[in-house]
């Protein structure tokens, strides 16, 4: 498992590029955006979620006073546009356990934007 800081489209993309080039297995990308940020970047991330990453679980990630699911559509409105392979798990707790419970053993799962 790997924690990456990556919160942008740009930093997104990087780290992305960087695990599948390496990644033995499948790359599993677990995330989401906080609220009350820029939206325009949401469906942009999706898209490189989308592109990079074999499978993708979005989660909520400190929404402050926007709807969590309003954030994830927003985001799976770039991701669907490119795959098929992801799903929505609003509670984060339970997107990070599914994205576990999904892997293999050659597989990888990266969360972006994780901070502590």
């Amino acid at each position: 498992m790997l924690l990456d800081y990556a919160h942008t489209p740009s930093s997104l993309k990087n780290v992305l590029e960087t695990v599948t080039a390496y990644a033995k297995g499948r790359v599993i990308c677990a995330w989401g955006v906080g609220g009350d940020r820029d939206t325009a970047k949401r469906p942009i991330m999706g898209e490189i979620s989308g592109k990079f990453a074999d499978y993708t679980i979005l989660m909520s990630d400190q929404v402050r006073g926007e709807d969590p699911e309003k954030i994830l559509r927003e985001i799976e409105s770039g991701l669907k546009t490119i795959t098929k392979n992801y799903e929505i798990v609003i509670d984060r707790k339970e997107g990070i356990e599914k994205a576990i419970r999904m892997a293999k053993k050659e597989d990888t799962i990266l969360i972006p934007g994780f901070r502590t």
